[in-house]
């Protein structure tokens, strides 16, 4: 009986901790940002390279805190899936979740969360490379990656007899940052996508866009009311964006970061970026928005950006003290670097919001 309480308040706090990673570690970390001094942290992402050991494990030592591998991809037939592995551990001991979301035309088909004993995993801590119950989920091809360089990962996850065999193939560099709690990092900011999903007995081929992230030695934060992430791309281009909210009306911080494909990540400044969220409905008895305005004016960089994001579904997870929303958005805008203007036109992204109150 104790076993099973220590176990079940682990996996709540691992659930939260795992919930906080994506837009928390993307906007706070770095350096102090300039300005008024304020009871909440302030600071600016700032992203650097990232090598094969840093995209691997990291064992914990001393503290539980949260490790995790996230992925998702849009596929051209309609299809569009986003899953992750992660722990939360100290020393020997913690727990892996996995979780596997399909959706079709936006509208959740299959959507599980499975914990695995820590005894059953295996991960590599010199590159990318996770085995679980002896059949591996994620492998990164270190003989292509040591001949040209690319980042290709190979995944393989399967829950009640649903499963995905896909391959990411990166299309720009990835990068990470450090943050108040730990490292964050779009490994893959872009990726080619191709493989087979085996769905209620059928298999389906799938080919897309997708997108992979990072993030270990993360702690609790405390601070936040909520936040918006997402991402948004162009034919040549992906933008990684966010907006942290210290209440539901008044913004914490702010980032963005531009990845022109087969080329350097750019960092703009957040005084440059203005994002907006209108049009609120009530989902699960909190109110959320609908519409989504990027803006970034960033002449330094020859960066313009005017984009918006209008929601076609959302899915809701969470409970009593976390609230999240995983939407699907149809963009549309422009997006201007140097001398390319890219036009969008109701191209499907996935973004989230999370809300604690």
């Amino acid at each position: 009986m104790l076993f099973s309480n220590i176990r079940q308040k682990m996996l709540i706090v691992f659930i939260l901790l795992i919930l906080l990673i994506n837009c928390s570690s993307f906007i706070s970390g770095g350096h102090q940002s300039q300005g008024k001094s304020s009871l909440f942290p302030r600071h600016i992402y700032i992203p650097q390279d990232i090598n094969l050991k840093d995209a691997a494990y990291h064992k914990s030592s001393g503290r539980y805190n949260v490790e995790w591998w996230y992925f998702d991809t849009i596929c051209y037939n309609g299809y569009s899936i986003a899953f992750s592995f992660g722990i939360i551990s100290k020393d020997s001991r913690g727990i892996w979740i996995l979780t596997l979301n399909i959706y079709n035309n936006a509208e959740l088909e299959f959507s599980k969360r499975k914990e695995v004993p820590i005894k059953d995993v295996y991960a590599s801590e010199e590159f990318p490379f996770i085995n679980v119950s002896r059949n591996n989920f994620m492998r990164l091809d270190r003989e292509l990656y040591n001949s040209t360089g690319e980042w290709v990962y190979n995944i393989s996850i399967e829950i009640d007899n649903q499963s995905a065999q896909l391959q990411f193939q990166g299309k720009s560099k990835g990068y990470m940052g450090e943050i108040l709690r730990g490292w964050y990092g779009p490994v893959l900011p872009k990726a080619m996508v191709n493989g087979t999903l085996f769905l209620n007995g059928e298999t389906i081929y799938v080919n897309g866009s997708g997108y992979h992230e990072h993030a270990w030695g993360i702690t609790l934060p405390v601070w936040e009311w909520g936040w918006y992430w997402g991402k948004i791309e162009s034919g040549s281009f992906s933008i990684q964006w966010a907006k942290m909210m210290q209440t539901q009306w008044r913004k914490q911080a702010q980032a963005a970061v531009l990845s022109p494909n087969q080329s350097e990540y750019i960092n703009i400044n957040p005084e440059n970026i203005k994002i907006k969220v209108s049009n609120y409905i009530y989902d699960h008895w909190r109110m959320i928005p609908t519409k989504f305005i990027l803006n970034i004016t960033d002449p330094e960089n020859s960066i313009f950006v005017n984009v918006t994001l209008e929601t076609i579904n959302v899915h809701h997870e969470g409970k009593t003290l976390m609230h999240y929303y995983r939407y699907h958005v149809k963009v549309n805008g422009q997006i201007t670097y140097g001398s390319t203007l890219e036009t969008i036109n109701g191209r499907v992204q996935i973004m989230e919001f999370m809300r604690f109150r």
